[in-house]
Parts: structure tokens; C-alpha cells; sequence
């Protein structure tokens, strides 16, 4: 076939298909609607809808009377009067009108040529159908301001979406939220998951979620200091004082679940100083959840009440407490000599040269129980820091039981504090730093060493 009947063949097919273009330009408008029953859309009566843990979405059906001949739009809306007039009429019984908090729904939609359906999707957070399980939701979706002269169906233009809670998802599948320990009144510690501290203890607190995860969400943390205060004037609580959010302590305003985890947990940091202030009392917290992003309350478990036990919760700094201070080297120069690794300044240092090892000794004027200790770096030259010591404790001050050993420790910056735990907590009458090496050179420098009682 030569090049002139190809481009003939192709001059008529432009030809047909802009006569058939003009044909379907030429067709009448159509008839706009839901697909619906009697125009009502019942979930899960409709077989089409998708089901997750986190959402229900429900595509609703725009149909029209023919193919579209040419595009075209239309608005999308909801008509809260009309919902709210049938419940109160009872025309829909045992029925919540779904609040647009919980929804999702095109404002519009786009009807392409040739077009004769098209699906738009309400999508539902199920918190909606899990909060009001065992009432129907119902929303009135209308169109509206179609375009190119097509024509709405009056008795079409309104579909009213009923979703059956509780024919979609049964009892056994609403999710609580709670605090995981809630229940009875909580001693703390309970556990040895807290960390200890001079400036506050941190205390991770748990919060469970029931049934099968979904995505993440979050929800609202705040104290509960009327509950709290009732427990101790009622005398549930014997000798119990209150502790007030950001005075004694600090907690986040929101806990975040992760997707597809069961449990969550959040800090609450309690001051030492309030602790100390309150070391022969019983100092109370309770706190609440609230306003979750997804899934429910449990109002039985959503409040934990706890007991702190300060004796069990504070560190105590005994470096200085009725001890005799020795070391094995000292430097002449009183400015930078051996007191001051334990004067509580960290802005002071003890400096040795020529150094290879060297101790410094604690002896208490009795057996003292320990548990951990800080070193802390001093101001300059890196190189001058230990790296490598151990911790001894004697009651004769000649047989030494080694209570912690650390070697290729590196701080990271100057004025640095570093803590130590040991598990040992025999009382000792003599505590030994033992350093044995340092980052490099024959210079050793050191702000503080501070041994702690631990509870």
C-alpha cells in the first residue's frame, strides 16, 4: 500500500471519529442520581463496602440515565436538618446523626465522557461506630449544581447512609483503651524499669489497647487531682499528700499508640525535691486519659491512682556524709589538688602528671550501703580523661571486692556526667576509685567522682 492510500484511510477515520464526537455532543443531557432503595443506603445490607480496623469506607454510586455524551460535574453535600428532623420525627428510631468529625466525603465529583456510573467514597472512622455500637449512624448526602445542562432525579438526589453497628461489627470487636495497671491503687516503684535521678525519677507508666491494632493514634494525658484527693479525705489513702502536676511533677499532654501495637507507654517525672520534702508520707498521683483519635475509653480503667514510696525512689549523694578522704597521689598545687574531686564543683578538677594509676578512698565511720557513682568530665584536653577503672569496696581496707569495672569509657564532652549502677548494695566501710588507665598521654584530669545510696 503506497503512502498517499494510507494517509486517504487515515483523513477518514479523523473524519468518523469527529462526526461520531459531534453525534454524542449532539445527545440530550441525562438523569443524575444515587443508586439506592427507595433512597436509603443500608451498611453492611450493601455487599460493596470495605471493612478495616481503623475505617469503614462506603462507595456510593452515582448512576446515570445513558453514557455521559460529554464531561461534567456536579457538587456534593450533607444535609444534617433532614437527618436530625427523622430522628426526632422517629422516623429513624434508635438512631445518631454522624458527626462530620468522623467522616470523610468528596465535596464533588468529575463525570467523564461515556461515563454511566461512578463510584464516591464515604469513608467512616470506625471510632464513630465503636463509640455508638448498638445505635444506627445515619448521614443525608445530596447532589447538586450539576453542569451541562444535565438533570438531577428529584427523588434521586438524596441517598440517606444508615450503617448498623451492630450488625457490622459485634461486642467482642470494640476496642478499649485503658491504663494497663489500673483497677486497684498503685505502690510505686512495682517494678525496676524507673530510672533514678538527683533532679527527678522518671516513672514509664503503661496503657493497653484491646483487641487487634490498627493504625496509630493518639490520645490525652492529664492529671486527676480531684480523685486523688478524695482517696486521701476519705482515709483510703492513710497519711497520703498530694502531688500537683508541673509543681512535683511533668507528663506528656498526648501518648501515642503505634501502628499495630497493643500497648503504649508515657514518662511521668516526678521532682526529687518532692520526693525528699515528702520522705515519711505518702505522696498520691492520679492521672486520666481522655479524647483518643481512634477506638474508646474503658471509664472503668481510665484512671490510675499511685503511691509513691519516696524511701524506694530517691538517690542519695553520701560522698560527703561523715567520710575521710585519702588518695594515693596528690597534687601540690591546692587549686587543682585531690579535694576536688569531691567538692561538688564540677567547674574544679584534680590534675596528677607523670600519671600511670592512682586511687582515691572513701572510708564512712560505718558500713554504708552504695549501689552506683558519677564521674564527671573536667574542662580541657580529652586525652586527660580516664578511660578504664573499677570501683572496690573493703570493710578492713586491705581485702577489696570489686563492685563495677568499665573500661574504654569515652565522654563526649567536657563537664560530662556519667552514672553507674552495680548491683552489689553490701555495706561498705571503704570505697575505692581505682582508675587504671586514661584516653592517652600521662595527664590526668577529673571533675567529680560522687558516690550514691541507691534504694
Amino acid at each position: 500500500m503506497n503512502i498517499r492510500l494510507i494517509l486517504l484511510f487515515a483523513a477518514i477515520f479523523v473524519a468518523c471519529e469527529k462526526d461520531k464526537k459531534f453525534q454524542d455532543e449532539a445527545m440530550g443531557p441525562v438523569n443524575v442520581s444515587f443508586a439506592s432503595t427507595a433512597g436509603k443506603i443500608n451498611v453492611p445490607d450493601e455487599n460493596n463496602y470495605i471493612l478495616t480496623t481503623d475505617k469503614l469506607s462506603i462507595p456510593l454510586n452515582i448512576v446515570m440515565s445513558a453514557s455521559a455524551p460529554k464531561y461534567f460535574s456536579l457538587n456534593i453535600s450533607v444535609d444534617n436538618d433532614t437527618i436530625q428532623q427523622l430522628i426526632d420525627e422517629q422516623a429513624l428510631p434508635n438512631t445518631v446523626l454522624l458527626d462530620e468529625s468522623y467522616y470523610e466525603l468528596p465535596k464533588g465529583a468529575d463525570i467523564r465522557f461515556g461515563l454511566d456510573s461512578l463510584p464516591v467514597m464515604l469513608e467512616v472512622n470506625m471510632q464513630a461506630v465503636e463509640k455508638h455500637f448498638g445505635k444506627d449512624l445515619a448521614l443525608a448526602v445530596r447532589l447538586d449544581n450539576v453542569t451541562k445542562q444535565n438533570i438531577l432525579s428529584p427523588t434521586g438526589k438524596m441517598a440517606i447512609v444508615v450503617i448498623k453497628t451492630s450488625e457490622l461489627i459485634s461486642e467482642d470487636d470494640l476496642h478499649y483503651l485503658s491504663f494497663t495497671e489500673a483497677g486497684n491503687i498503685l505502690t510505686l516503684p512495682s517494678s525496676d524499669d524507673h530510672t533514678l535521678g538527683e533532679v527527678e525519677v522518671v516513672l514509664p507508666i503503661s496503657l493497653s489497647l484491646g483487641g487487634v491494632a490498627g493504625g496509630a493514634f493518639t490520645l490525652s494525658v492529664s492529671e486527676a487531682a480531684d480523685t486523688a484527693q478524695q482517696l486521701i479525705d476519705d482515709g483510703t489513702i492513710t497519711d497520703g499528700v498530694l502531688l500537683r502536676k508541673d509543681d512535683d511533677f511533668t507528663l506528656p499532654e498526648n501518648a501515642s499508640f503505634d501502628a499495630f501495637t497493643n500497648t503504649a507507654k508515657f514518662n511521668l517525672r516526678v521532682k526529687t525535691a518532692s520526693l525528699k520534702n515528702n520522705v515519711t508520707r505518702k505522696p498520691v498521683v492520679a492521672l486520666t486519659i481522655s479524647d483518643p483519635t481512634k477506638h474508646l475509653i474503658d471509664e472503668a480503667k481510665k484512671t490510675l491512682v499511685m503511691v509513691l514510696d519516696p524511701n524506694k525512689l530517691i538517690e542519695v549523694d553520701i560522698t560527703n556524709t561523715n567520710i575521710r578522704y585519702t588518695t594515693q597521689h596528690e597534687n601540690g598545687n591546692t587549686n587543682e589538688n585531690s579535694p576536688k574531686l569531691i567538692d561538688n564543683n564540677s567547674n574544679t578538677k584534680f590534675l596528677l602528671g607523670s600519671f600511670s594509676s592512682s586511687w582515691m578512698k572513701l572510708e564512712f565511720a560505718e558500713p554504708t550501703s552504695s549501689g552506683a557513682y558519677t564521674m564527671t568530665s573536667a574542662n580541657d584536653a580529652i586525652d586527660r580523661d580516664p578511660k578504664a577503672w573499677r570501683i572496690e569496696g573493703s570493710n578492713n581496707d586491705v581485702d577489696w571486692v570489686i563492685l563495677d569495672q568499665q573500661t574504654e569509657q569515652f565522654f563526649g564532652s567536657r563537664f560530662q556526667t556519667m552514672k553507674y549502677y552495680f548491683p552489689d548494695k553490701t555495706p561498705y566501710k571503704y570505697y575505692r576509685l581505682y582508675i587504671t588507665a586514661l584516653r592517652k598521654g600521662t595527664t590526668f584530669q577529673m571533675a567529680e567522682w560522687r558516690l550514691l545510696k541507691t534504694p
